[in-house]
């Protein structure tokens, strides 16, 4: 009952998602009417120890800036006048500025611009305050500069300008007013200096429908987003634009908050903190006792339209991917293993049981010493079975797929890798066969359609061992350990984001079954068990060039355990080629796959709100799954040798087309082949076959390192009496 209660309520929130700005926590109010009467524009040094007031006399509309000293930064409860300067540091040029509104600062505290909608008769004007401070960020050092006066063809644009704002490097300006309610984009030649080289740009649509007496504008950090608030139902809206800082990109939906009776006459606002403050002014028009300044907290810093994530769909797919990507490779470790083991059972009364045989030899020492742990680098190893002999193997995969679930993201994957293995017989039981494997692999997947995926590396090491009884019985047994590395891409509203997670997991396997022999055909049913615990580290999500942190997340470790449990059965059939010169031998599976994984948990938050932990649940999806596959070993009289195995793993809402292959020699009357690299690096391939008493040899001798390359071929053909 109570999950439904919750389901509901997450419905009947979404209905409004696109009208709603999440949460503002509301701080506290200051009143600044015995300090600053008649608040206008508000802004801050970046630090948060400067606090910036503009403010007009009710009775002749004179223009100051009030500067406040903050001992804690962005507390304004701690916010005192910075000195004694009466009603503050006055506005003015050849004349007094009348009506100030919105405040900006160039980044380095050096040049500061003032908004104002009257000229100096008080008659209705528009116009931009651009002054010099001597001393960074101390106002009162200001030096007039500049009044530029927002006009088109002698006409001006607003009558009552109230906005401004500029594109982070200054080469662009920003200005908007209560007359048209829409905001007019200028150039400037000159970062931050109205000088010289201003020109007029694009006027946006108008803004009315948000709100009405347009107050102040702020673009986000990457400009890709615009808050504008308006007095009249004191109102915070923001716009989204296709094209940063670009105002005839503005969308025409926006998203409002209504701010609601705490706000009077709203005047001025500003985000502050790195978007996790939003401070307000308001001045009550036929009150003195109305000055006030209102402090919030942005539960999602860098945006105030903040999201649940756990709601959203890519989000909710790629933890699901992460899941399923453990599984894969899981799968995708033990499948290899397995196929090896069964072409053992099926060549188990051959004189070799190795489908990879060329050997490499390197004489010269420093390379030497590098291969010298891997014994399949031996010199021209005697082949033949033998207990004391290690078998060399190899397989490569490509697997491609698509999952399609309901609430989530859909997902394509591809994933390929490689196998090099080897295996020996026990030397005290020779119906006990172990080995070693190395795997490599890639696991891509493309989830939804904004271009969010997940590319990752696996590194693996395994052993197995089988039992290849007379009574054909057989157990076959597999653990091993995997790193993993996972490139995390994620886009949300156009916004990218990526991340790098790193992962380890450890998996077993258990086989049971027996082989029925028939003369046309061999059946092996079988019973399996996979199991494997993974844990994801935590990591956070990071921007890519030109995004912002406003959707950035961090994901806590994750911990997810697999249970898997096959029942199937095997066939296999062999039959001879043309005239005996080569076996094939096909072979195939059915299998029903019943997954047991608990669900796993993942948590995550805003990495500008870590006090918010978002959670998801990967519930098991795809309990109820299935493989068929058909495949051919084909080994000729030369002893080249090709298997191929094609599958496929059903699973709810999706699929996994699998294709492995397997090109190798296996050895037959003694044929041998060696590779050679000397200390002068120099080159040798020998291949070598006894024919009856005869040996047969031949070597050729390359020196690729040279502008003439020497070579020769040396045929050799002997008999011992």
């Amino acid at each position: 009952m109570i999950k439904k209660i919750f389901l509901f309520l997450i419905l009947f929130l979404s209905l409004f998602s696109s009208h709603s700005f999440g949460e503002l926590s509301f701080v506290q109010t200051k009143d600044v009417t015995s300090d600053t009467p008649g608040v206008r524009g508000i802004n801050f040094k970046p630090d948060g120890k400067i606090m910036y007031i503009t403010s007009r006399l009710k009775d002749s509309e004179d223009a100051y800036v009030v500067q406040y000293s903050l001992s804690t930064p962005f507390d304004i409860s701690t916010a005192t006048r910075s000195f004694n300067d009466g009603d503050g540091t006055q506005l003015a040029c050849s004349t007094n500025m009348k009506l100030p509104h919105a405040i900006e600062f160039k980044p380095d505290g050096t040049k500061m611009f003032v908004a104002t909608n009257k000229d100096f008769s008080g008659n209705p004007g528009v116009a931009i305050f651009q002054f010099k401070l001597t001393t960074a960020w101390d106002s009162s050092t200001l030096v007039c500069e500049k009044i530029y006066e927002v006009t088109e063809t002698g006409v001006y644009v607003e009558n009552q300008l109230r906005t401004l704002a500029f594109k982070p490097d200054g080469t662009r300006m920003f200005v908007g007013g209560k007359n048209t309610d829409k905001i007019r984009q200028f150039d400037l030649s000159n970062a931050w200096d109205l000088r010289s080289g201003v020109t007029p740009g694009e006027i946006s649509d108008s803004l009315v429908t948000s709100d009405t007496s347009m107050r102040n504008i702020q673009f986000n950090s990457d400009g890709t987003a615009l808050y504008i608030a308006g007095d009249t139902n004191a109102r915070m809206n923001k716009y989204t634009l296709s094209t940063a800082y670009d105002i005839t990109t503005l969308s025409s939906t926006f998203s409002t908050f209504d701010l609601g009776s705490r706000v009077n006459d709203m005047r001025g606002f500003i985000f502050a903190a790195n978007f996790t403050k939003l401070f307000v002014t308001s001045d009550g028009e036929t009150s003195a006792t109305t000055d006030k300044i209102h402090e919030y907290d942005l539960q999602c810093a860098g945006t105030i339209s903040c999201t649940d994530p756990s709601a959203n769909a890519d989000v909710k797919a790629i933890i699901e991917a992460n899941v399923e990507m453990s599984k894969r490779v899981i799968r995708n470790n033990t499948l290899p293993i397995f196929h090896r083991i069964e072409w053992l059972r099926r060549h188990k009364n051959k004189d070799n049981l190795s489908n990879l045989n060329a050997s490499i030899d390197f004489q010269n020492q420093k390379v030497a010493k590098l291969v010298s742990t891997f014994d399949a680098f031996k010199k021209e190893r005697d082949r033949t079975y033998r207990s004391n002999d290690w078998f060399d193997w190899s397989e490569g995969r490509f697997v491609i797929g698509e999952k399609n679930v309901s609430n989530t993201s859909s997902r394509d994957i591809q994933n390929y890798g490689i196998s090099f293995g080897t295996d020996r017989i026990d030397e005290d039981d020779r119906d006990l066969m172990y080995g070693y494997v190395f795997q490599f692999g890639k696991d891509d997947v493309d989830i939804g359609s904004n271009g969010s995926n997940l590319n990752t590396n696996t590194y693996s090491l395994a052993a197995y061992r089988t039992k290849i009884k007379d009574n054909d019985y057989f157990t076959d047994s597999i653990i091993g350990l995997s790193l993993l590395e996972i490139d995390h891409h994620r886009v949300i509203n156009g916004n990218k984001l990526e991340g790098n997670r790193n992962g380890h997991q450890i998996f077993g396997s258990m086989n049971f079954g027996k082989r029925l022999h028939n003369k046309d055909i061999n059946l092996n049913p079988g019973v399996k068990l996979e199991i494997g615990y993974t844990k994801l580290k935590p990591f956070n999500e990071k921007t890519i060039l030109g995004s912002s942190l406003a959707d950035a997340l961090h994901y806590k470790d994750q911990n997810i355990k697999t249970a898997i449990a096959t029942i199937g059965v095997l066939f296999d059939k062999t039959d001879k080629g043309e005239k005996d010169k080569e076996i094939i031998n096909h072979h195939g599976r059915l299998e029903f796959i019943g997954d047991l994984s608990p669900s796993s948990n993942a948590e995550f938050y805003y990495l500008n709100n870590q006090s918010t932990i978002y959670e998801y649940e990967s519930n098991n999806r795809s309990k109820y799954n299935y493989r068929i596959g058909y495949g051919i070993d084909r080994t000729s009289i030369t002893g080249w040798s090709t298997v191929v195995n094609i599958e496929r793993f059903g699973t709810r809402g999706g699929y996994y087309d699998e294709f492995y292959l397997s090109l190798g020699y296996v050895p037959i009357d003694e044929m041998k082949f060696s590779f050679e690299l000397d200390e002068a690096i120099n080159t040798s391939l020998k291949f070598s076959k006894k024919i009856d008493s005869f040996d047969f040899k031949i070597s050729t001798d390359y020196n690729f390192f040279v502008d003439k390359p020497n070579y020769s071929t040396d045929l050799l053909l002997s008999n011992s009496f």
